[in-house]
């Protein structure tokens, strides 16, 4: 395992290389399997080819069964590497398939992980609706550990409350769904330390990484995607980041 550094492969084989206990921080968003049923897509195909997530190396469209399987299995390696005293903060949101709603609870509750809290990420917009319900404006973070108690915690940042009203970020770099930096920035202040080391095995195009470099803090992100890690090296070259301090 290599400190500060963007590696390109499948996150769970990659993890598995990782010894226990070894990080204090994992912020990431997986993709969340938000394809829409074919009946839906072809009456407004023109929306959905406008508002449907597209990434570059991944297809988003698994069965519910292999979906929840890897999203289980990638869990218990996250928890498995991070120390006693770390924390995974979990984004994502209910799916909606078929006019049902799946909470991530579902398959969260059954990994290894000890769900502690969820806060509300408000967006102040919402990417796609459907007139059958209310318009869902937010996303969830979900704050997961090894242990219920005896985790890092920086008490000065409750001040941020369970509702965090962040904008969401703009399609840059062929990427259209990334997260904004002051999300990670909040994750990463009332979790961890300076030179403590910060992990996202969805790091895309290294929100981040490149926000755990300039909070000093030491990072590893891992992306299926050649060309995501590609960008997200060169961003961590650009003048105005900080240099490495390790």
């Amino acid at each position: 395992m290599q400190l500060n550094e963007i590696i390109t492969g499948d996150n769970i084989e990659i993890l598995k290389g990782f010894p226990n206990d070894c990080v204090d921080l994992i912020v990431t968003s997986p993709p969340y399997n938000n394809w829409r049923n074919r009946r839906t897509q072809k009456k407004r195909e023109a929306y959905w080819e406008r508002t449907n997530i597209v990434y570059d190396s991944h297809s988003d469209k698994e069965s519910e069964e292999e979906y929840e399987r890897k999203q289980i299995e990638i869990l218990n390696e996250m928890v498995r590497v991070l120390k006693p005293t770390g924390t995974i903060c979990y984004n994502h949101k209910d799916q909606i398939f078929n006019f049902q709603a799946k909470s991530p609870l579902t398959w969260i509750l059954k990994s290894s992980a000890l769900y502690r809290q969820r806060i509300t990420w408000d967006r102040g917009g919402m990417q796609a609706y459907n007139p059958i319900r209310f318009y869902r404006v937010e996303e969830d973070i979900y704050i997961l550990g090894k242990s219920y108690k005896g985790f890092k915690w920086n008490k000065e940042f409750a001040k941020y409350l369970s509702v965090w009203k962040i904008s969401p970020s703009r399609n840059t770099y062929n990427h259209n769904a990334t997260f904004p930096s002051e999300l990670v920035e909040r994750c990463i202040e009332a979790f961890t330390n300076k030179g403590d080391l910060v992990f996202d095995p969805y790091n895309g195009i290294g929100t981040t990484s490149l926000t755990a470099q300039r909070m000093e803090r030491r990072f590893i992100g891992v992306d299926i995607s050649e060309e995501y890690c590609n960008t997200a090296r060169k961003r961590h070259e650009e003048p105005y980041q900080i240099s490495l301090f390790l």
